[in-house]
C-alpha cells in the first residue's frame, strides 16, 4: 500500500486538506501527519501491554534526530493490527523516520520538535490514566491539547512561513499563537466528541460538570483558527486550513444535540462534509468571507 493510500485510509478528512495544500508544503505536512499517526497507532495498540507501548514511545522520543528507531520491530508491531492501513503504516514507520532526518533544515527541525511534543503527550496520556485515575485537571487538559495538537499548529506555521513567500498579513508571534490555539481547539473537539466513550474506558478528560465551559473554550480556539485563516495570503492555503474549523464547529453542535445515553461519537456525515467544501470555496478568493462562513458553521 503506497503512502497516499495509507494517508487516505488512516484519515477521514485530513487527507482532503493535504491534497489542497500548496505543493511547496504538501509533502512535508504529509510526512509529518503519517509520523504522528504512526506513533498514535502504537499508543493505541490494545493488544500490546501498556508497558511495551510506553517503552516504544520512549524509544521513539530518544531516537529523534537519528536515522533509525532503536529496538523497533516493525513486523511484530504491524502484526498486532487487523486493519491493512495500520499494518502498512507501522511497516513504513522506519522509512518515514529516516526521511524525517533527510528533510532540509526548514522542515526537519520543526518536524522533530513537533514529534517530541506529540510523543510526550502520548506518553503522558498512557501514564496518567492508570486504573481508577481521577479526571484530568484543567491545567493537564490544556497542556495535553497543546502537546498533541497545538504543537502541530506551530509546526504548520513555521513550515509555511519558511516555504511560502508573504505567508500572512499578521506578525509571526500572532500567527503562532493562533495556530497553537487552533490545534488545541481541534483536539478539544475530539475530546468532547469522544468523552462518553472514553469515560466508559476509565479515561475522563473533561469532568461532566465542566463540559459546557470547555465547549465554549473549544469554540474560542476554533475562532482563533478562523482568524488565522483570514490572515493567510494564499487563497489555496486559506481554503485548506479553514475546512477543519468548519467541521469542528459542526461536530460540537452535533455532540451537544446527542442524548446523554448515547456513547457513540457524533460525526459530520460525508454528504455534509462535501457541502461545506462547496460553501467554503469563496474564501479561496476572498479573505473577508472567512468570518461569515465561520459564523454560519458555528450557528
Amino acid at each position: 500500500m503506497n503512502e497516499k493510500e495509507i494517508l487516505r485510509r488512516t484519515s477521514r478528512s485530513f487527507h482532503l486538506t493535504i491534497r489542497l495544500l500548496p505543493r511547496a508544503v504538501r509533502d512535508d505536512i504529509s510526512l509529518a501527519y503519517l509520523l504522528a499517526r504512526a506513533t498514535d497507532t502504537v499508543a493505541d495498540t490494545a493488544t500490546a501491554p501498556e508497558g511495551e507501548r510506553l517503552h516504544l514511545l520512549r524509544a521513539l522520543r530518544e531516537s529523534l534526530g537519528r536515522a533509525e528507531i532503536a529496538g523497533y520491530d516493525a513486523a511484530a508491531w504491524a502484526g498486532q493490527h487487523r486493519e491493512a492501513a495500520e499494518r502498512s503504516l507501522l511497516l513504513a514507520l522506519p522509512d518515514l523516520w529516516r526521511r524525517m532526518g533527510e528533510r532540509d533544515e526548514a522542515a526537519r527541525r520543526p518536524m522533530i520538535t513537533m514529534m517530541g511534543c506529540i510523543l510526550e503527550g502520548q506518553i503522558f496520556d498512557l501514564e496518567r490514566f492508570s486504573p481508577e485515575a481521577a479526571p484530568l485537571t484543567g491545567e493537564e487538559l490544556e497542556r495535553y491539547t497543546y502537546l498533541v495538537a497545538g504543537s502541530v499548529g506551530e509546526f504548520w506555521t513555521d513550515l509555511c512561513a519558511a516555504r511560502l513567500q508573504d505567508f500572512a498579513n499578521e506578525p509571526p508571534q500572532v500567527m503562532g499563537a493562533r495556530a497553537r490555539h487552533y490545534g488545541q481547539g481541534l483536539q478539544l473537539v475530539n475530546i468532547l466528541r469522544d468523552r462518553r466513550m472514553d469515560a466508559a474506558l476509565g479515561r475522563v478528560y473533561v469532568r461532566p460538570g465542566e463540559v459546557g465551559p470547555w465547549t465554549e473554550q473549544a469554540r474560542r480556539w476554533l475562532q482563533d483558527g478562523a482568524d488565522y485563516c483570514a490572515a493567510l495570503r494564499s487563497g489555496r492555503l486559506r481554503y485548506a486550513t479553514l475546512l477543519p474549523a468548519l467541521l469542528g464547529w459542526r461536530t460540537l453542535l452535533l455532540t451537544e444535540a446527542q442524548p446523554a445515553s448515547v456513547i457513540t461519537p457524533a460525526k459530520v456525515p460525508r454528504r455534509e462534509l462535501r457541502q461545506w467544501m462547496g460553501r467554503a470555496l469563496p474564501v479561496w478568493w476572498s479573505a473577508p468571507s472567512v468570518a461569515g462562513l465561520a459564523r454560519r458553521a458555528a450557528e
